[in-house]
């Protein structure tokens, strides 16, 4: 994972998820509560692995090179 291509496709799907799994708890009730929770819960699990993917491209610019 060392493309920020995939760190930047993972922060999307996490906050995405995370934005609908809020609206679902908050706009609609009975077992689409549980189905936000989950999608919640997604969106904290992509935004671990985004993290975890860009602690690689920490000394790189976002074209791949390192920094000097």
């Amino acid at each position: 994972m060392d493309s920020p291509k995939v760190q930047l496709y993972l922060d999307i799907a996490a906050k995405g998820l995370c934005i609908v799994g809020a609206a679902l708890m908050i706009f609609l009730r009975g077992g689409w509560f549980y189905v936000g929770v989950v999608a919640m819960v997604l969106g904290v699990l992509l935004m671990g692995g985004s993290l975890f993917a860009s602690r690689n491209l920490r000394g790189r610019r976002w074209d791949g090179t390192r920094r000097t």
